[in-house]
């Protein structure tokens, strides 16, 4: 089966998810990917941002993400997902690291690129 093929049928079976299931799931991820990098690493203190792109900006989950306030309109296109919102009721919610944000939103977007949608993490130095 081609890799097209293969995102085509997660982008239909994740039409058919709950995406309060695929946000719950994607912030689990992210949560426990900072988690274990924080017990491996501590808290590297390169000061930075990161976030979340989903692009196209559409879709049922997006649609949802909309809905319920989180998350922008993405430069350059697209729809942006902070890690605030992801982490929101965290304990590294208010981190400063910038090694910690991209790991929590790698993670985040791995669950997302899983059902089919284009997500990546961005980043940038503070």
């Amino acid at each position: 089966m081609l890799k097209q093929d293969q995102k085509e049928i997660r982008q239909f079976v994740a039409e058919g998810q709950d995406p309060g299931v695929i946000w719950t799931e994607a912030c689990v991820a992210a949560k426990l990917a900072v988690e274990q990098f924080v017990s491996r690493h501590g808290e590297p203190m390169y000061c930075g941002f990161a976030n979340v792109k989903i692009r196209p900006a559409r879709g049922k989950f997006v649609d949802f993400l909309k809905k319920v306030g989180i998350g922008s309109n993405a430069y350059r296109g697209g729809w942006y997902i902070s890690y605030y919102d992801i982490m929101s009721d965290h304990k590294w919610c208010h981190t400063q690291s910038m090694d910690i944000k991209e790991h929590g939103c790698d993670a985040f977007a791995e669950v997302l690129n899983k059902y089919g949608m284009d997500a990546h993490m961005e980043s940038r130095a503070d």
